[in-house]
């Protein structure tokens, strides 16, 4: 059995990674068996309500009275960092959350610290898991090289998630500085996404913008423009909308597929029109089963010992576009 502990037991590690361990799939194979929880009051009822896990206030003590085969990374992501260089240090197999590290420099010391072990490091970029995105990357990989497709995600909330009552760290509203704003918190899901469906964009552009959450020491809607060989995309993610709500659309002359929220999707070609079932990407209830696919990959290749070069370059390169996303608006708004 493989053993886990998960650092930062926040909103993200109680729902979506918890439900996600509990799979029947991972039955008797993996357990997390400890969990870092520096705020008194989270620990204090995550002890509580997760008797089956011992809580630790750091790391090293965490380590000190625990054997673990990997560690889970859900805290802020301004702690990413220093997290993920101590684990690096300790030799332990890494999944973490996005954004991996906050920006360009960090992203390329944790590279080379991983390219330099044997470690088996995966991010979490959980949407390339999903039923829905993956039939957009079918679509396009059955094209031919000029048939080159556009892509449209449209992502809309009404604020930033409020995360867990209990924690007052409100990282999701804070300094870009600190890892808040609406491109790093949902943004980067959709880069991943388009690097991941067409390749690495040789052409960026963005802004960044405040509509309505002006109490907001960060951006609360991004615009962004990306341009690959192998075809365009177009990114719209805002907290300034009146209801929670998510559309897509990919189109070429050989064909389209739309998605308009809810639970289909139409996909349309010289065969005709195609309707299919999907999870609705709005209803997090459907996120759990994104991880479950993910962690699955993850806990192969930590009981093969094959390190996989491809995710950690996966997460470098999340960074490096959102690295040219804020330069990108930043240049614009001068």
């Amino acid at each position: 059995m493989l053993k886990g502990a998960i650092i930062g037991f926040g909103k993200i590690a109680r729902s979506s990674h918890m439900d996600a361990y509990k799979n029947d799939s991972f039955n008797g194979e993996v357990e997390i068996t400890s969990a870092i929880e520096p705020n008194p009051n989270n620990f204090q009822i995550s002890q509580k309500e997760f008797p089956a896990i011992r809580f630790y206030h750091s790391l090293e003590e965490l380590l000190d009275n625990e054997a673990i085969d990997f560690v889970d990374i859900t805290c802020p992501p301004q702690y990413h960092f220093e997290m993920l260089e101590k684990c690096i240090a300790k030799g332990l197999n890494i999944l973490c959350e996005k954004p991996f590290t906050l920006n360009l420099k960090e992203a390329e010391i944790i590279r080379e610290k991983l390219l330099n072990s044997s470690i088996v490091f995966m991010p979490c970029h959980q949407y390339k898991y999903s039923p829905i995105w993956c039939e957009f990357k079918s679509f396009i990989d059955s094209q031919e090289d000029f048939c080159r497709p556009l892509l449209q995600f449209n992502v809309f909330r009404t604020q930033a998630d409020p995360g867990l009552e209990t924690l007052s760290d409100k990282w999701r509203k804070a300094s870009i500085d600190t890892g808040g704003g609406i491109l790093v918190d949902t943004g980067i899901h959709y880069l991943y996404l388009v690097n991941w469906m067409l390749g690495n964009p040789v052409r960026i552009m963005s802004n960044l913008t405040t509509l309505q959450h002006l109490d907001y020491n960060c951006e609360d809607t991004a615009i962004i423009v990306l341009e690959s060989p192998k075809g365009a995309a177009q990114i719209t993610v805002t907290w300034a909308a009146d209801k929670r709500y998510n559309d897509a659309k990919l189109v070429c002359k050989n064909g389209s597929i739309y998605y308009e929220g809810g639970t289909k999707l139409l996909k349309s070609s010289s065969a005709g029109i195609e309707e299919i079932p999907v999870p609705d990407a709005s209803d997090k209830k459907n996120y759990a089963l994104q991880y479950v696919s993910m962690f699955r990959r993850f806990f192969d290749a930590v009981k093969n010992n094959q390190q996989n070069i491809n995710w950690i370059d996966e997460a470098y390169q999340s960074i490096l576009l959102l690295n040219k996303c804020y330069e990108s608006s930043n240049s614009n708004n001068r």
